[in-house]
């Protein structure tokens, strides 16, 4: 199969947009032009991220580390919050852990609704990045009106992939990899929480293995709340296994989305008349 690449101007566009996206969500938007659409990014990924940060009492801040240095200002490294890494350098300027203040953690009722929903907001942040990418994808290079348009263009499938996973690949058309990824990975987070007796999804208590689980979008954040109550109460025999397990699938679901963008943008380049595509 010959490998499709987009031209060479474009792929220097898209690398400036997901650059700009990965300094702080939307950006990469505005600056190439869709400002309505750079807007809303921002507007929700650092209005979640605040709200989580507050309703947490800042207490994020805490799984994460601090740089500063010779630096005029303090840079939080804190993941997943950090893939929004504009909002987390701007609300570290001005807020502090309350717990450094003496407040215990337990005393805010709703601190996991708040580290559910920045991080969220760092993974949303993230996810601006391939919409930005597909974008410019499809404004640099546009089809003839005779073409089959594609279903969606990269940007939306990497998104759908990653806040369920195998939804990408379902929407551009390949259900068999939609159902044997997704089926795997939903198959591998399971399992692993069932090994951890489902109560394995907790960032106080394992915040390193929370970082994976979070990457798993929607299916994760919805059962992370209700999960709460359910207690480890003891050692499990395979415990450990059920930790490895949910995290890997979340990453392995990151590895999912960017295949379904590569696809996405395969089929794009693909619909145009031959002589318009730069191949390698």
């Amino acid at each position: 199969m010959t490998t499709l690449v987009p031209a060479e101007s474009t792929r220097d566009q898209i690398l400036k947009v997901v650059g700009l996206s990965f300094l702080l969500p939307g950006l990469g938007h505005v600056v190439a032009g869709w400002k309505r659409t750079g807007l809303i990014w921002m507007v929700v990924c650092q209005g979640m991220m605040f709200l989580g940060l507050q309703l947490a009492g800042f207490t994020q801040f805490d799984y994460g580390f601090s740089w500063g240095g010779s630096l005029p200002f303090e840079v939080i490294v804190l993941l997943p919050e950090s893939f929004n890494f504009g909002g987390v350098l701007l609300f570290a300027q001005f807020f502090d852990s309350v717990d450094n203040g003496g407040v215990n953690v337990e005393a805010l009722p709703y601190r996991q609704l708040g580290y559910l929903l920045s991080g969220m907001a760092g993974i949303l942040g993230i996810l601006s990045a391939p919409h930005a990418a597909g974008m410019t994808l499809t404004h640099s290079e546009p089809l003839p009106p005779s073409a089959k348009k594609p279903k969606c263009h990269p940007g939306v499938a990497a998104i759908a992939a990653m806040l369920f996973p195998g939804l990408g690949h379902f929407l551009i058309g390949r259900k068999f990899k939609a159902y044997l990824l997704g089926g795997t990975v939903l198959g591998l987070f399971v399992l692993g929480m069932a090994m951890g007796h489902f109560a394995d999804f907790d960032r106080q208590r394992h915040a390193y293995y929370w970082i994976g689980q979070m990457l798993m979008g929607l299916p994760a954040w919805l059962v992370y709340l209700p999960l709460m109550p359910l207690n480890m109460g003891g050692v499990f025999p395979y415990q450990d296994t059920g930790f490895t397990f949910t995290s890997v699938a979340g990453m392995f679901n990151v590895v999912v989305a960017l295949d379904a963008y590569h696809r996405a943008e395969f089929d794009w380049l693909d619909a145009k008349p031959k002589k318009e595509v730069e191949s390698e």
